[in-house]
């Protein structure tokens, strides 16, 4: 076989990788890489920025360099790409650095490094974009046609190489989705080596689009002569579109995938894509308990806590500024010009060119500010209405059919007839640091006949729940059985000084009770009290952080999703060993102590953003639990979902327990994550009332800037059309 005949089959399969990688990106690829699979989309992604401006230009370098030169130009095309491909992968290097930094030295959430990468990396992006349509002078590093001096000295091989590193800058901050996807799981890792990896894979994605142009130059066929012959139209193409990507980019990032959602951009795309559909039939053909995923009301902010509706409002100025600053430069150039220059340029700025801006402005704002977001909005208040109504049903008893009983609370100073826990402790007033001796006695009364037939629920026959008054020095602990009968008693060291409020529960023929308790008073060094409220939904426990998301405002008297997520502190999904039987223990307590909460994760609620299942595990106050519960375990990616109902306004804590796989923990034993969360009177707000409030503010918004470019055209129409007599 010939270098030529050999050169033909490699060219050919190059262009198979490349079609099939193109292929797998658009079409056959998963909507989030797992594992291996993050080197397969970092590699397709790198092959379809061939198109954009940041990395066709290479191309123009590197046929050059290389055609006609036979053997020779094969070297030095493979030297070129090798250059560009190594000084792209630093990059990599430096994201796992600076994510380390800041995730694992600094602590901070994951989903807020992703949101600073997206936005910083839309700004450039964005004012590269505006360079490539010719409104500023700043550009991106690219190749101007000039080598440094001593790049230019070496030999072919050398230079090439070296020429390689040179301009292996040239796009790294390309306008290009998947680039910040890329960097954020670098940064997420923490991993030099495999950041270098990850983006040397997506380099070599990058280059081997423009080795297949020199294979074919070198062949002797010159793929870029229409290019050439287009190449100022493929600029300003090019380059508005870039202006559409990078503003959505930068968009996303300032204002965080909450306001994707609420956009009412992600779920047209899901219904166009018919996502839930196919989603659907998975589920159906093996018999899934997860449902497809939908969405709820997002109620969070973007970066420096920016409302999420004014998201919309600055993408479409993003987008319509330029083109109205495109028009004023032109309109500007030809007045500036000569009568008769103007004469031959006059097609160029004719009114038609306004009327279209004017009306793209209007389409995108009428589009993007007031359809979508309202459509959303509208169809989400529909779904939580249905799922709350389902729920409230649940309840109300309405769907309260066999299997489980409903969870009986009791005040042990209350309780004069039936089954109770009697509490005690030794000594009565125990010291922070000395062990004490709590002990409970399950008993009929009046009589207080020993009670020796519990069930065993939750792999306990006895749980005990407490915390201090300020909410702070939360414990679960489960004492054993001792000799007496009916006696349970557990020893336990308090390390606060302080009041605490304690229950216990157990479960007997099927019904479980709960039991309030007496406070006990802690004495010894240190602060009684040091209630501190903070509504953060993102903590950081032992060596993993946890964050908790939720609708806001919450109402009492409904039932309400608390969804929670575990992570490295470098941003690896965490999975989660069963504790207790389940994958993780909620207790919610209000902060006056006269409400208490014990629940556990929902049937079927294992990840994604499902609002809430047609069955679901409630607890609301006093622990009404109701029927055909069932707990699922976390799994990779996956949310943890609980449901709780809350009797009365006010501020609670919640106190999420879980279990790391691995841990070093005794199985009785488990980490805790506390967030504060506030609940609102019931009827004061409702999803539709927020949706109606959102949409009145959208309203008056939209009329009112609609308004003003009404007010500007025909101030434009005045001037051009009327002519004032002096």
């Amino acid at each position: 076989m010939n270098f030529r005949t050999a050169l033909i089959f490699v060219t050919v399969l190059i262009l198979a990788i490349v079609v099939f990688g193109l292929s797998w990106f658009f079409f056959l690829g998963p909507d989030t890489p797992v594992g291996f699979g993050w080197y397969l989309f970092s590699f397709a992604a790198g092959l379809s920025m061939i198109v954009l401006p940041c990395t066709l230009p290479l191309a123009f370098v590197i046929v050059p360099l290389s055609m006609g030169k036979g053997a020779k130009g094969l070297g030095i095309a493979l030297a070129f790409g090798l250059g560009v491909a190594v000084t792209l992968s630093m990059y990599g290097v430096i994201a796992a650095v600076l994510g380390e930094v800041a995730i694992g030295t600094l602590g901070a959430p994951l989903e807020v490094v992703k949101n600073w990468l997206y936005f910083i990396a839309g700004v450039f992006a964005f004012i590269f974009a505006l360079g490539e349509i010719g409104l500023v002078r700043f550009r991106m590093p690219t190749y101007t046609g000039a080598a440094p001096a001593f790049i230019q000295k070496q030999q072919d091989y050398l230079k090439a190489l070296l020429l390689g590193l040179f301009l292996g800058n040239i796009g790294v901050g390309c306008p290009h989705p998947a680039t910040p996807v890329i960097l954020t799981r670098i940064a997420a890792s923490g991993d030099v080596f495999y950041g270098w990896l990850l983006f040397f894979t997506h380099a070599v994605g990058r280059v081997l689009p423009l080795l297949l142009l020199a294979f074919l130059g070198i062949i002797g066929i010159n793929a870029l002569s229409w290019l050439v012959a287009r190449k100022d139209r493929i600029e300003r193409a090019t380059g508005w579109a870039m202006v559409f990507v990078a503003g959505f980019i930068l968009i996303l990032g300032l204002f965080s995938h909450d306001w994707w959602v609420y956009s009412g951009q992600h779920t047209l795309l899901e219904e166009v894509t018919q996502e839930e559909r196919f989603l659907g039939v998975i589920v159906n053909r093996f018999n899934l308990a997860e449902p497809p995923h939908t969405h709820g009301i997002p109620t969070g902010t973007g970066l420096f806590g920016l409302p999420l509706w004014l998201g919309n409002w600055a993408l479409v100025s993003l987008w319509i500024a330029p083109m109205w600053w495109f028009y004023v430069r032109k309109r500007r150039e030809f007045n500036s010009m000569a009568e008769g220059e103007a004469k031959n340029t006059e097609a160029k700025v004719s009114p038609w060119r306004f009327w279209f801006f004017l009306s793209v402005s209007l389409l995108l704002i009428l589009t993007f500010v007031r359809i979508l977001p309202d459509r959303f909005l509208r169809n989400a208040a529909a779904d939580v209405d249905v799922h709350m109504e389902g729920i409230e049903e649940i309840m109300d008893g309405g769907m309260m059919g066999g299997g489980h009983e409903e969870i009986n609370y009791h005040g042990e100073a209350d309780v004069l007839e039936g089954l109770v826990a009697s509490f005690t402790a030794d000594p009565a007033s125990p010291e922070v640091g000395m062990p004490a001796k709590l002990e409970f006695f399950v008993n009929e009364k009046p009589a207080g006949i020993p009670v020796t037939d519990l069930d065993i629920s939750q792999t306990k026959l006895m749980h005990v729940l407490g915390v201090r008054d300020d909410m702070n020095g939360f414990f679960h602990i489960h004492p054993h059985i001792t000799g007496a009968l009916g006696v349970f008693e557990a020893d336990y060291t308090f390390l606060k000084p302080g009041v605490y409020k304690i229950w216990s529960e157990i479960s007997r023929g099927g019904e479980d009770h709960t039991f309030e308790h007496k406070t006990l008073d802690i004495s010894g060094a240190g602060a009684r009290s040091e209630k501190e409220v903070s509504f953060g939904r993102n903590v950081i426990v032992d060596r993993y952080q946890v964050s908790l998301e939720s609708e806001e405002p919450m109402e009492a008297g409904r039932v309400h999703e608390l969804s929670f997520d575990v992570h490295t502190l470098t941003g690896t999904e965490v999975e989660l060993e069963s504790y207790l039987g389940v994958s993780m223990h909620a207790s919610i307590i209000k902060d006056d102590l006269t409400e208490f909460i014990h629940t556990h994760p929902v049937s079927g609620m294992g990840g994604g953003h499902s609002f809430i299942p047609p069955i679901v595990r409630v607890a609301s106050a006093h622990g009404e639990e109701p029927p055909g519960a069932e707990t699922d375990m976390h799994s990779e990616d996956d949310h943890i979902d609980i449901m709780a109902a809350f009797p009365k306004p006010g501020l609670y804590k919640v106190f999420a327990q879980f279990r790391p796989k691995g841990i070093e923990l005794s199985q009785d034993e488990a980490l805790t994550a506390s967030f504060w969360i506030k609940i609102v009177e019931a009827g004061s707000v409702s999803a539709a009332d927020n949706a109606g409030r959102v949409s009145v503010a959208l309203v008056w918004w939209s009329k009112l800037f609609i308004s003003l470019i009404l007010i500007a055209a025909l101030s434009w129409l005045v001037s051009i059309y009327i002519t004032v007599k002096k």
